[in-house]
């Protein structure tokens, strides 16, 4: 399902590395911040998963603020008590996530908004903080969003975001499997930008199968499998500095495909 409302879309890369945060004069091209991803479209501004990357969000003015966890894994989640919008008093925050087991999106979150790993529960902030278990698609504004199973220990989403004729597909935290990789083909097929994981070099990979993620060449196979228009690496190793990640880079040869950076804008 597409939606065309001659709206644009922004898409600006907040944090693209994976595990943990990063830091150091030689992590400063790609950044060290962990996973999020902000999409603007009319008065609607969306985030894909909480981590550090969302403690440096652009002014969001007036706009509806709705935000999509993948899965609740620390580095995707550890950004949000430091979430500026959540301070403001009457903002609205709308909080998506597909039930984990039997944990709901609100119990996700409180497994780490509260004591001992943090004083403060949700409730305690003053913006108004609703959360939602998903039952996919989702509307949210003019967009529709739709997800798929992703392959990664104790489970995860990769979403769809479809807006002004536009999509955009968001599968960090993928591991590539032979036997399950075609349904991502399917649902990313012909996608504006594909925003795929791409952790590990080859020789990583074979010494990390069933960590829950891909090597750069094999997200570059799934990326020509479903002709995605412009596609991003992301979730960037820890250990990899910027010369490491240019050298990635170097070895995909293919037009609008890059290894994400921090703070890049990608209009649509």
């Amino acid at each position: 399902m597409s939606v065309s409302t001659g709206e644009r879309m922004k898409i600006t890369i907040l944090g693209a590395r994976g595990s943990v945060p990063a830091e150091g004069e030689d992590m400063l091209e790609f950044g060290g911040a962990t996973s999020c991803v902000l999409i603007q479209t009319g008065d609607d501004s969306v985030f894909f998963d909480a981590g550090t990357g969302i403690m440096k969000c652009p002014n969001l003015g007036n706009s509806r603020i709705s935000l999509f966890l993948t899965h609740p894994h620390i580095d995707h989640l550890m950004g949000f008590p430091f979430f500026p919008c959540i301070n403001e008093k009457d903002r609205i925050i709308d909080i998506y996530a597909v039930k984990s087991g039997d944990e709901s999106a609100k119990k996700q979150f409180a497994n780490l908004l509260s004591p001992p790993l943090w004083p403060a529960r949700a409730e305690d902030y003053p913006a108004d903080i609703r959360f939602h278990d998903i039952t996919f698609p989702v509307k949210v504004g003019n967009a529709v969003i739709t997800g798929i199973p992703s392959v990664h220990p104790g489970g995860g989403w990769v979403y769809k975001f479809e807006c002004c004729g536009k999509s955009v597909v968001y599968a960090t935290d993928y591991e590539y499997n032979e036997e399950k990789v075609g349904e991502l083909i399917d649902f990313a097929f012909e996608t504006d930008l594909l925003l795929i994981d791409a952790q590990y070099t080859e020789e990583e990979f074979e010494k990390k199968r069933g960590f829950g993620h891909s090597s750069h060449i094999l997200a570059l196979e799934i990326a020509k499998k479903c002709r995605a228009k412009k596609v991003r690496f992301v979730h960037h190793d820890p250990t990899h500095t910027d010369e490491f990640l240019r050298k990635m880079e170097a070895q995909v040869k293919a037009e609008n495909t890059s290894f994400a950076r921090r703070g890049e804008v990608i209009d649509l």
